[in-house]
């Protein structure tokens, strides 16, 4: 018991460092990958990052190398202060709302109530029906609860909880096929009619982004008509306290074997990528210790080319 509360200690502390206002900062010192740019500078879509809805990603913040890797690709990014009206959507190709809250705090104790309004809820998801795209995010406790509203209105069924972190490989099958897991930055640079035989030979999965990683978030059921991307297996688990991190060995540990962290949905005549993980997609600095989480880390090597692919499917490009 004791081995035992001494891990839930140490994964609290993970979640906790990772999360602090204080401590977690972008990373100054993230650069994209060098590209070129799948979009010319006067064509590409306009991405809108959330940051009416206290946000706890931001393009000026803890989201600023999200912003720079779309930006290397040639997407124009901005950032929007505004409610989410239908005025504001018709400007808009893709709209990212990452780890909004309710209201302005200090804290995340509950009561929690809504980060978008039923306004917004419902202009949204008729913006999506009739060609719009959205990027949503909801991390772990209290994320998933501030945005169950909207995420119920798509489909997901999400878990307030906390989920450790996952490698998503496709050699196990929890990373699942599909064209945002198709390496198309590689195979653009093989012309199979001017390349030597050797590299016309190639086997197609050597493009493939064969691994992804996140680190924490929740989880969610997706709807049956979305397809789940990044698939949680046997042996993981989640825990729910009523309290975030404030877990111990009395918390309920629940199975997440057929849950997903990722899943793409075609919607009406518009798209919808979820995910139930932020850092992921991003590079963060722990001011205390110089360390990097995120896009910068171990095993996550092929996670900006995953968000990019992400980001041009929801382009339709």
């Amino acid at each position: 018991m004791k081995l035992v509360r001494s891990l839930i200690v140490f994964g609290l502390a993970t979640l906790l460092l990772a999360c602090s206002d204080s401590p977690q900062q972008s990373d100054p010192d993230f650069r994209p990958k060098d590209r070129v740019a799948h979009f010319s500078s006067d064509s590409g879509p306009l991405v809108l990052i959330d940051e009416a809805h206290n946000n706890f990603l931001t393009m000026s913040g803890r989201y600023k190398p999200f912003a720079q890797v779309l930006e290397s690709d040639g997407f124009k990014v901005s950032s929007n202060d505004k409610a989410i009206t239908e005025n504001l959507l018709r400007q808009v190709d893709i709209l990212v709302i990452a780890n909004a809250l309710d209201r302005k705090r200090q804290d995340w104790l509950p009561p929690y109530g809504e980060a978008l309004n039923d306004h917004e809820v419902e202009a949204l998801k008729s913006w999506i029906l009739n060609g719009g795209s959205l990027f949503l995010v909801a991390d772990h406790t209290p994320f998933p609860k501030t945005i169950e509203n909207l995420a119920l209105a798509l489909g997901f069924q999400f878990i307030n909880g906390h989920v450790g972190n996952a490698t998503f490989s496709k050699v196990n099958l929890s990373l699942a096929e599909h064209a945002t897991t198709y390496n198309r930055e590689i195979s653009q640079k093989i012309d199979e009619k001017s390349q030597p035989l050797f590299l016309q030979s190639i086997n197609s999965a050597s493009l493939d982004i064969l691994k992804v990683r996140s680190f924490g978030g929740s989880a969610f059921k997706a709807p049956e008509k979305a397809i789940s991307l990044l698939n949680l297996g046997d042996g993981i688990t989640a825990t729910e306290p009523k309290i975030p991190f404030q877990v111990n060995a009395d918390t309920p540990r629940i199975p997440m074997s057929g849950w997903s962290q990722g899943a793409v949905l075609e919607l009406g005549k518009g798209r919808v990528a979820v995910f139930s993980e932020g850092m992921m997609f991003s590079s963060q600095l722990v001011e205390s210790t110089g360390k990097t989480m995120g896009l910068r880390s171990v095993g996550a090597e092929q996670n900006e080319e995953f968000l990019l692919n992400i980001m041009r499917w929801l382009a339709d490009s």
